[in-house]
């Protein structure tokens, strides 16, 4: 049975034809648009241009911008009016706090928090026949980065890690992002590095990219060479994310989807971790795993530090726990704890804009991803990325948007329910 490849994947989504241009071309451009957000935010996620290289923010958003210039150019986007109200509900409760709280806030937080989200409020028209079609290209570009991230962990010691890790090192500093522990090497002290699939930011979004992809590719073709192959290039990334990703979302499919095939395999994934342990330098793995209890790991900077920030400055005071300290304030907090502190999507959020304000956050996005026709499991798994990673980094956005936003009509439209037999190139 043959399965989609990349070139199938790019055959063009429904799209209206504009008066002058060949249905193919129009086709070529729906599909461009569709599938920058997530090239963008994944092969050009290191890039920059002054001065927002120095503040973290990536070139990758002006081309999510341009998809959206460019599907409504080509009149293939279409506003949601449900999405729409949402999106002005949240923006106008959390801005309406801001302002009534008469407390100092960033407006240019609460601006790049709109913007950034604005996207939401599109899909594309017959969007629900370009899911599979959005997946299968999914898969198949982590195909591409998975063997990209095993030659360039294996060839470390061939060519240097110089060569592998190409932008970090060749690329004008000025032009690669601040803030991203890009080339880090699987343990203090060593020169071995883990692999970031070349054009990631970070071996973590790595690691989440390869999880995702064993999801989607459970849920969809199930192809276990694939599996296997993502799974291989998970473990290079020496990243605990992806594997927390999939202690969520593979239990789900083991008892909702009766997948028990995914049980021999994670039986035999773990025989083989065993017997290339040390080969790999496993060990270096199970011990991040285990770094949580120290405060001065990336870890529990994380996942736990927020909970200590909340504890001293949020929960004390019943009305900074409801409306927040205000956009753009946590870092302020952050930096007074005595250890360090990550910007992680749900601490900023709940101590910005208060239990309300983050209420109304995660409802949107929530109902944004959960609209699509993609399975519920992969809707979850793309939701936890978001909260493994900062509001602002463009990893996530660039997920849902080609996968799961873009593709989901409104509820009014004739969108059919996809099955995994949808999934097929063949229609088998």
């Amino acid at each position: 049975m043959t399965t989609v490849t990349i070139a199938a994947s790019l055959q063009p989504p429904s799209a209206p034809i504009a008066a002058g241009r060949p249905a193919w071309v129009e086709g070529s451009l729906a599909s461009l648009m569709l599938y920058l957000p997530l090239l963008a935010t994944t092969l050009l996620a290191k890039l920059s241009v002054p001065p927002f290289a120095a503040q973290s923010l990536s070139i990758a958003y002006l081309f999510i911008f341009l998809a959206i210039g460019l599907g409504l150019a080509i009149g293939c986007l279409r506003l949601d009016s449900r999405r729409l109200s949402f999106f002005l509900l949240l923006i106008g409760g959390i801005g309406a706090l801001q302002v009534l709280r008469g407390e100092p806030f960033s407006v240019n937080s609460l601006l790049l928090l709109g913007t950034l989200h604005l996207g939401y409020v599109f899909y594309l028209e017959r969007g629900s026949e370009s899911t599979a079609r959005a997946l299968a290209f999914f898969v198949d570009l982590a195909t591409v980065l998975a063997l990209l991230g095993i030659a360039q962990y294996a060839l470390q010691s061939v060519l240097g890690a110089r060569y592998v890790f190409p932008i970090e090192n060749l690329v004008p500093p000025d032009f690669v992002v601040r803030g991203f522990n890009m080339q880090a090497p699987i343990a203090q002290g060593l020169e071995t590095y883990r692999a970031n699939g070349v054009f990631l930011a970070e071996p973590s979004f790595f690691s989440q990219f390869m999880a995702i992809a064993i999801i989607v590719e459970l849920l969809t073709s199930n192809r276990l060479h694939r599996v296997a192959l993502y799974g291989l290039a998970l473990l290079l990334s020496y990243s605990g994310t992806g594997l927390l990703l999939l202690a969520v979302c593979g239990p789900l499919i083991l008892l909702g989807r009766r997948h028990w095939g995914l049980l021999w395999l994670a039986l035999g994934g773990l025989a083989l971790a065993v017997a290339l342990g040390g080969y790999l330098e496993l060990d270096r793995l199970i011990a991040r795993l285990g770094e949580f209890g120290s405060m001065r790991s990336s870890g529990f900077a994380r996942f736990l530090s927020g909970f200590h920030v909340f504890d001293q400055y949020l929960w004390p005071y019943p009305d900074k726990a409801l409306f927040g300290y205000g956009a753009g304030q946590f870092p302020l907090y952050a930096v007074r704890m005595p250890f360090p502190v990550a910007e992680m999507t749900l601490f900023k959020m709940i101590f910005e804009y208060g239990l309300v304000g983050a209420a109304l956050y995660f409802s949107f996005i929530a109902y944004c991803l959960f609209r699509s026709a993609a399975p519920a499991i992969i809707c979850l798994a793309v939701g936890l990325s978001l909260l493994l990673n900062g509001p602002y980094v463009p990893f996530f956005h660039g997920l849902a948007l080609s996968l799961l936003v873009w593709t989901a009509p409104p509820p009014a439209s004739e969108a059919r329910p996809l099955t995994q037999r949808a999934f097929r190139a063949d229609g088998a």
